[in-house]
């Protein structure tokens, strides 16, 4: 093992800097905790360690520095403060239990997060196993006949007289192209939770479907008309430009209208807002239940996201980072700056698991965190190291106290 005395100066600054570059990578939601836990465990330094160790402690102080500066500021001054040795471990205040971390748990959680996943195999809780009962996904057709999709099956998808009309293999429904129809008929898809997948219309628009979500869709479009589907819960859109049908995207009292773009759009039965996250392209949305007028109909631009407020009826505009709301299609969950009863509902679907939560005060706490493979067990243990939620299984549920 190599002492940290050992390391001279131009090693420490390199090794400083991939970590700096790994939180950086960690920020933008491009490594899980898992990828950069194995990174933390490649150093054996004990010099490392400790700084790794100061950095948890000092998390609460700096939650409360960074609250009301930006992230990239708040980041770097961290850094800073870290290598030139500036804070006063010693009197850093205890971290308080359900500590709100603002933009400063995205980078000192990671330190923190990571370390203790590292280490957790000495800390396993004896709890019982969690039984996941899997539900199938299922497929509505026009006649209201159910048929259930196996994600490791293939079938074909037939009108009344046996006509083939798309075809299902795996994790994808693929609808035949140029399908002559005078009357819109009707496919219900319904996702559970726990899974995902995907549907190619027959306009060739690719749809991808998040866990707990559905989508209502024409097994042909009409020419002359608009290429209307209908969602609940999340879903991402690869739209096929067709400047003469335009297609319209309805969730709840919204429609999106576009010809051809990219983007994410969510709203569950428990959400106060319907979400439309553009990646590419431009989209008009517009509230189907108000007046038009300028305070519920708005264009957006690429990097942005519209939210609709239901109870105020009214839409609202930010800047974003969009592979944080499209992360979920390759099974990552990305948490920022998110309150804790959101945080349970995103794991409930990830996972098909059931979490009931007898500390209310913790859900209107925020956190800031990646999981990529961890299991759900995984992520209820980082949560329990790294800011003291407890909990237990009981009767195949996650109780937290």
């Amino acid at each position: 093992m190599v002492s940290h005395k050992g390391i001279n100066k131009d090693g420490m600054t390199s090794r400083n800097k991939n970590l700096e570059i790994r939180i950086q990578k960690y920020l933008n939601g491009e490594l899980s905790d898992r990828e950069i836990s194995d990174f933390v465990k490649s150093f054996s330094e004990e010099g490392f360690k400790e700084q790794l160790d100061q950095s948890i402690e000092i998390d609460y102080l700096m939650a409360i520095q960074c609250t009301t500066i930006d992230s990239k500021r708040a980041y770097l001054d961290f850094l800073s403060q870290i290598k030139s040795k500036k804070i006063d471990i010693a009197h850093t205040p205890k971290k308080k239990p359900f500590a709100v971390l603002k933009y400063a748990a995205i980078f000192i959680g990671v330190i923190g997060l990571t370390y203790v996943l590292g280490i957790q195999n000495e800390y396993k809780k004896e709890f019982p196993s969690l039984i996941i009962n899997e539900k199938a996904i299922t497929l509505q057709l026009e006649n209201g006949k159910i048929k259930t999709i196996h994600s490791n099956g293939k079938i074909q998808i037939t009108d009344k007289k046996g006509h083939v009309l798309a075809i299902q293999q795996g994790n994808k429904i693929t609808y035949k192209e140029n399908l002559n129809s005078k009357k819109l008929v009707y496919n219900e898809l319904n996702i559970p939770y726990g899974k995902t997948f995907q549907v190619r219309l027959s306009d060739g628009t690719e749809v991808f479907l998040n866990a707990g979500s559905s989508l209502k869709y024409p097994v042909a479009f009409l020419k002359g008309k608009n290429r209307q589907v209908f969602v609940k819960g999340e879903a991402y859109f690869k739209v096929t430009k067709d400047a003469k049908h335009p297609f319209v995207v309805t969730m709840d009292d919204i429609d999106i209208s576009v010809l051809g773009t990219e983007f994410n759009v969510s709203f569950y039965k428990e959400d106060d807002c319907i979400n439309t996250v553009l990646v590419t392209g431009k989209v008009q949305l517009h509230s189907t239940s108000a007046v038009s007028d300028s305070n519920n109909s708005l264009k957006l631009t690429p990097g942005h996201i519209a939210s609709w407020n239901k109870a105020e009826r009214n839409f609202t505009v930010a800047n974003v980072d969009t592979e944080i709301y499209t992360r979920w299609m390759e099974g990552k969950l990305v948490f920022r700056d998110m309150p804790f009863k959101m945080i349970r509902k995103k794991l409930e679907r990830h996972y098909n698991v059931s979490i009931v939560n007898h500390n209310k005060q913790l859900d209107q706490n925020t956190f800031s965190a990646n999981f990529d493979i961890e299991s759900i067990e995984d992520v209820l243990e980082t949560f329990n190291r790294n800011f003291n939620i407890k909990y237990k299984i009981v009767d195949n549920q996650v109780v937290i106290y």
